[in-house]
């Protein structure tokens, strides 16, 4: 695929020629949630630590927002008994007056949520809830490879 299919990923290159398609399906798979309609960016954030891993598309500020947001999933990890009825959390998608804000669980360890930003309406977050469990599985796959295979 060209690289002019992945226009939020930057590339250090010295000729464009040498440009490639991402490999990383990491980067790949946060390119495909970013082409989802209303979706402005998203990243890949490490839900302890609120580090980011990888970003993609636009965000708003200073990019702190995708490590903020680790924090509504903190929040539900510490008070999730509260909310044992209504079973595990899928998506925490919160509203604002200027758009949304969407966090979805990717993999459980290394604990891994991926944060999307949107314009407000018209995002279909079960497809990004779709999207991002393709992520995870890759992820648990590579990561279940040793260490040796994986670098190859």
């Amino acid at each position: 695929m060209p690289h002019a299919a992945f226009p939020e990923i930057a590339f250090h290159s010295c000729a464009p020629e040498a440009v490639a398609a991402p490999r990383d399906p990491a980067a790949i798979a946060l390119a495909g949630i970013c082409r989802q309609p209303g979706v402005e960016g998203c990243a890949l954030v490490d839900a302890s630590t609120g580090t980011v891993q990888y970003a993609s598309g636009r965000h708003r500020g200073d990019g702190s927002a995708w490590e903020a947001a680790a924090d509504y999933w903190r929040l539900y990890h510490r008070q999730q008994r509260h909310f044992a009825p209504w079973g595990p959390l899928r998506a925490a998608v919160f509203v604002h007056a200027g758009g949304a804000i969407g966090v979805l669980p990717c993999c459980d360890e290394p604990p891994l949520v991926v944060v999307v930003c949107s314009r407000g309406d018209g995002v279909d977050w079960e497809e990004c809830e779709r999207l991002t469990h393709a992520l995870g599985a890759v992820l648990r796959s590579l990561l279940d490879r040793p260490l040796v295979e994986a670098a190859a």
